[in-house]
């Protein structure tokens, strides 16, 4: 006999459901074998990277993914960037985001070598420590990333950025794989976030919105769709 699998229950990133913790504490409920940071280890992660910041003056953040379309905290979206050194790759397993345990999808993450377009997110100085905190609740609940500050460059100049960087020594990061097997793997994984296809298509949507291109992402997304046919 066939037996239905039981679909996660869908969790939505709002800055509501970042600050009363609602992510987190919806995900591990539903997967209460993996492993998350507890608040006080992201507070002290935060802390971490807040001592490399004067206090005074804004925070720009470099978002390269889902933060371009949905960054879930105040700022303003100041224009686009450009982080050499690093090129956005799907290259992290997400097993609670936009995929399960029995069927991991994908999550995007940076890797060492060319060069990444994104946009520039600016928060005020006044607003830093308590809008960076929603920040760490979202970005890092496992703590898969390494929040690290890069120069960007920018029509403002060159800006020292926070940068969600990529955590070799995360369990979840997979480094590059073949493009046969990304979509394989995107076409086929859903999660409490959602199908992780869809990912793909607000990412490329959103970097179109801001003339950015990035090849690989593109030829992605035309593979996808393909795939729905």
């Amino acid at each position: 006999m066939r037996m239905d699998v039981k679909q996660p229950q869908i969790v939505n990133i709002t800055r509501e459901s970042l600050l009363d913790d609602g992510v987190r504490v919806r995900l591990e409920q539903q997967y209460k074998s993996l492993p998350f940071l507890t608040a006080e280890q992201q507070q002290e992660s935060l802390a971490q990277c807040l001592s490399q910041w004067c206090g005074e003056q804004a925070v720009y953040v470099f978002a390269y993914g889902s933060l371009i379309w949905n960054p879930a905290i105040h700022c303003e979206a100041v224009g686009t960037g450009r982080l050499f050194g690093r090129h956005r790759r799907m290259a992290m397993r997400s097993m609670f985001g936009r995929g399960t345990p029995e069927r991991p999808g994908l999550m995007l993450t940076l890797l060492p070598g060319g060069c990444c377009d994104g946009v520039v997110l600016k928060i005020e100085s006044s607003r830093a420590v308590e809008e960076l905190s929603l920040l760490w609740r979202r970005e890092m609940i496992s703590g898969s990333y390494r929040p690290r500050w890069l120069p960007v460059r920018s029509k403002q100049g060159v800006l020292s950025c926070l940068v969600f960087d990529h955590n070799p020594d995360h369990p979840s990061f997979i480094g590059p794989m073949t493009f046969e097997k990304e979509v394989e793997i995107l076409s086929q994984a859903s999660g409490p976030l959602g199908p992780n296809k869809d990912y793909i298509y607000q990412t490329v949507q959103a970097l179109n919105h801001w003339q950015l291109r990035d090849a690989r992402m593109s030829r992605l997304e035309k593979a996808l769709r393909a795939c729905e046919f």
